[in-house]
């Protein structure tokens, strides 16, 4: 088994009770396929680098899982079909994650300029250790963003190619084939001869008329 690190936003209008609800049938769905989850994280609401599905917020739950690589996909299907979930994005751990019980939200991180405690010599060194997670999440997060506005980049040039391929069919339907050009070409002596018969019939008749009023 491997260790995957998953980052998902929830729709930000829901509260804690139903983000909790949302959070458990993540949960649920990811043992139920046979995975164990290592650690769950709720970082809050958070503003969202560009808009996703009209929403300028998400709130953001950071969790991490031990399973098979075969489930992967089948959790990234389940994911994309859950209206309240905004996005989502799993990373492939090479090691065991060093997992606490403190939230790794980095806006729950003490201020880097906090004075240690007097007298302790491990308050430094956890000073520096949650700066470094701090850093660490905020790539993360910043990965999720780029990926994110790539995937929104990528949507939009899809969707200017699929609106050029149907004018360029619509302009391949008018335009006329060289068999339905060489037809009227066949067909002009004819219909000049009888445009010809016609007009010679309505001079005939006129004269005709004329003759009969005099």
């Amino acid at each position: 088994m491997r260790y995957y690190e998953m980052l998902f936003i929830v729709h930000p209008n829901y509260e804690q009770d139903r983000l909790d609800a949302v959070i458990s049938s993540v949960q649920k769905e990811i043992s139920s396929k046979g995975a164990k989850i290592l650690k769950t994280d709720n970082w809050g609401k958070r503003k969202l680098a560009y808009l996703i599905n009209k929403q300028r917020y998400g709130s953001y739950v950071l969790m991490y899982f031990e399973a098979e690589p075969a489930m992967i996909q089948g959790l990234y299907e389940w994911m994309e079909i859950q209206s309240q979930i905004l996005h989502q994005m799993v990373i492939r751990l090479e090691e065991k994650p060093e997992l606490t019980e403190e939230s790794q939200n980095p806006d729950s991180a003490p201020s880097r300029s906090a004075a240690p405690v007097k007298g302790s010599a491990s308050a430094s060194s956890s000073a520096k250790a949650t700066d470094e997670k701090k850093d660490s999440v905020d790539k993360k997060v910043e990965k999720v963003e780029a990926v994110e506005e790539k995937v929104e980049e990528v949507e939009v040039v899809e969707e200017v190619e699929e609106k050029a391929e149907e004018a360029a069919e619509e302009v391949v339907e008018e335009t006329p084939t060289e068999e339905e050009v060489a037809e009227k070409a066949t067909d002009a002596p004819e219909v000049v001869e009888e445009a010809t018969e016609e007009a010679v019939e309505e001079t005939v008749e006129e004269v005709a008329e004329e003759e009969k009023g005099e």
